[in-house]
């Protein structure tokens, strides 16, 4: 009786229970009738297997960060959706048909005015997105009056293109270009005659020759002691740019803006691609091939949202996860926060 008294006399008021804010990210099966989002897409490979020293498990990778990602905090003003994976079973034969339907998949999103993140996997997961993009820039080559030149028609031709505001003119597509901004510790321009691991920015380049469309190619990250002195040659013939990890860093700032900045003003579209063993093996143990120097989180972070700055990203590729060799998922969760940093940007 005397403690139900007690209890009485110092009952506070009932409260309401809280209802916490929803802050962690929702992702939403993809359908085509979806409004314009970021779409996750698996690619299930992994062709570093045998090659260049490489460690078995990328394959697992995006699942691995699909675990993390959902309770990870979203400040996306796009919705997230997951379209899934794309399997890959290990030969030459299988990959053809799993980057063929990469290339399709990514291909129709990017129509449809989505941002495709595609996870990977080995770097080969970036030969499909590369094709893809070159054809989505080509379309839209094709559309847009800004990509468009002017070419004199001779006075005893009559142009059904001419326009009627200048009549001896004739406006036809000139050609889109898309280029490739990699940060990695590896140039991925190995010559093979098939795809295999260090080889995924050289099957893209054969793929722009072979549309005779050009190859813009720009390395952050690059690690002279991970890249022979011939493939720092051939990266040097083929025409394509590169700063050392020693490089990219805060005291250097001000040359790095100006590289990405002329190499930005230098294309239409960019595909970004990450390669997560451009970082030091201390932050991101679980990669194909680690790396004791890398590029700080800080100066990647910046850089990216630079880039992103530009308006120019249609698509991102995050690859070289291995879950077998990630402690703790310290990898897969700095994978979650890159994709996190990249939505905010959009």
């Amino acid at each position: 009786m005397f403690v139900d008294h007690l209890k009485k006399l110092f009952k506070t008021d009932d409260v309401k229970p809280r209802i916490p804010h929803r802050s962690h990210t929702l992702i939403s099966p993809y359908t085509d009738q979806r409004e314009q989002g970021i779409v996750l897409l698996g690619v299930i490979s992994d062709l570093s297997i045998g090659w260049n020293r490489g460690r078995q498990g990328a394959k697992e990778g995006p699942a691995s960060i699909r675990r993390i990602l959902p309770n990870t905090y979203s400040h996306s003003k796009l919705p997230f959706y997951d379209a899934g994976d794309i399997e890959l079973v290990d030969d030459d034969t299988n990959f053809s048909t799993l980057s063929d339907k990469q290339a399709q998949v990514v291909h129709s999103l990017l129509h449809s005015g989505h941002f495709p993140i595609v996870l990977g996997g080995g770097h080969e997961i970036s030969i499909a997105s590369y094709q893809a993009l070159s054809d989505f820039a080509d379309d839209k080559a094709k559309i847009h009056t800004e990509w468009q030149v002017a070419k004199s028609i001779p006075d005893n031709v009559v142009a059904l293109s001419a326009t009627q505001e200048d009549p001896t003119m004739s406006y036809q597509p000139c050609q889109a270009r898309v280029g490739i901004i990699n940060f990695d510790a590896h140039f991925e321009l190995r010559p093979t005659l098939s795809v295999r691991s260090g080889s995924a920015f050289h099957s893209a380049l054969c793929y722009s020759k072979e549309h005779h469309r050009d190859f813009h190619y720009l390395g952050l990250g690059i690690c002279d002691r991970a890249n022979s002195q011939a493939m720092f040659k051939l990266a040097e013939d083929l025409g394509c740019e590169w700063l050392l990890d020693s490089q990219i860093t805060s005291r250097n700032k001000k040359a790095v803006q100006a590289k990405l900045d002329k190499y930005i003003d230098s294309v239409d579209v960019i595909q970004l691609s990450i390669g997560l063993d451009v970082f030091s093996a201390s932050i991101a143990p679980g990669v194909n091939m680690t790396q004791m120097q890398g590029v700080g989180l800080p100066m990647v972070e910046w850089a990216i949202k630079h880039i992103m700055a530009s308006g120019k990203v249609k698509l991102v590729d995050i690859a070289e996860l291995n879950p077998e060799y990630d402690y703790a998922n310290q990898t897969a969760k700095l994978a979650a926060k890159l994709i996190q940093l990249i939505s905010r940007c959009l």
